[in-house]
C-alpha cells in the first residue's frame, strides 16, 4: 500500500509539472504570461515590448472608446448631467428650456472626448504596461509617457510616446513610439449626432426616418422617449458600434 501511495503521489507530482510547463509556453506565445527574461536577441526583447504595450493600449483603449461612445461623449458624468438608461450614464448633449420645446446645446467637441480619453487611458495604462518584464537588458527608458488620441471619422488612433532602448550583445534597439488603431466609426457618428442635436436645439424636434432617407440609408438610428426626455442611439447599418446621447425634457407638473 505504501508503494502504491507513493507512485500516486508521483504521478500526481509529474502531472502538476506538465501541466505548469505548457502554461508557461501557451502563456508566452499568448501574453498571459512574461517570457524568460534575457532570453533572444535584442530585436526579440524589442518585439515582446512591442507586443506588451500594443496588447495593453488595445485592451484599455477599446474599453474607455465603447465606453464614451455609450454615454454620450463623456467619460466624466457629473451629477444632473446624464439619464441613467440601461446601466449607461447616458450624457444630455442638449439641456432643457423651461417652457419651450427647444434645448440648449451642450457643445461637445471632438477635441474634448479625444482629451477625456487621453487623460483615462493614461492612467489606466499604470496598471498594465510594465516592459521589465518582457526584457533585462532595457539600457534607456522614458520616465513616462504621452498618449495622444485621435478621433477619425472611421477610426480611433492612439500613439504612446514611451521611448525604450535596449542594448544586447554590442546591438543597441530603440522604439520611440507604440501605437494602435481601432475600426470604430466614433468621428463619423459623432457628426451625426450633432445633426440631431442642432435640429433639437432649433426645432425642438428631429424626424430620423427622414434624415436615414437623405443619407440613404447609411445609418440606423433610433429614438426612445424614457419620460420626459430622449435618447437616441446611432450606428452604421451595417455596422454593431453604438453612439447613444440624450435630450433633456421637462416633467409636466
Amino acid at each position: 500500500m505504501d508503494k502504491r501511495g507513493q507512485a500516486t503521489v508521483f504521478i500526481i507530482i509529474g502531472i502538476v509539472v506538465v501541466v505548469i510547463i505548457a502554461l508557461y509556453i501557451v502563456g508566452t506565445q499568448t501574453k498571459i504570461i512574461p517570457p524568460l527574461l534575457g532570453g533572444g536577441s535584442a530585436q526579440d526583447q524589442m518585439n515582446d515590448v512591442d507586443n506588451h504595450i500594443t496588447d495593453c493600449l488595445e485592451d484599455v483603449g477599446e474599453d474607455y472608446i465603447v465606453q464614451i461612445a455609450l454615454q454620450g461623449g463623456y467619460l466624466a458624468t457629473p451629477e444632473t448631467s446624464y439619464r441613467l438608461y440601461n446601466d449607461s450614464a447616458v450624457s444630455y448633449l442638449c439641456y432643457n428650456q423651461i417652457n419651450s420645446a427647444t434645448c440648449s446645446n451642450r457643445m461637445l467637441t471632438v477635441a474634448h472626448m479625444e482629451e477625456e480619453l487621453e487623460e483615462t487611458i493614461t492612467s489606466a495604462l499604470e496598471t498594465c504596461i510594465n516592459v521589465y518584464d518582457y526584457s533585462d537588458d532595457i539600457s534607456s527608458i522614458a520616465n513616462e509617457w504621452t498618449l495622444e488620441v485621435e478621433i477619425l471619422p472611421y477610426n480611433v488612433d492612439l500613439t504612446l510616446d514611451y521611448p525604450v532602448e535596449i542594448s544586447k550583445d554590442e546591438s543597441t534597439l530603440k522604439e520611440d513610439e507604440f501605437s494602435v488603431s481601432f475600426d470604430y466609426p466614433l468621428g463619423e457618428l459623432y457628426d451625426v449626432a450633432m445633426d440631431v442635436v442642432n435640429e433639437e436645439a432649433s426645432l425642438g424636434e428631429f424626424d430620423q426616418l427622414v434624415y436615414m432617407l437623405q443619407k440613404l440609408s447609411r445609418y440606423t438610428i433610433y429614438k426612445y422617449r424614457p419620460y420626459p426626455d430622449k435618447i437616441y442611439q446611432l450606428k452604421l447599418r451595417e455596422g454593431d458600434f453604438i453612439f447613444q446621447f440624450a435630450i433633456e425634457g421637462e416633467e409636466l407638473v
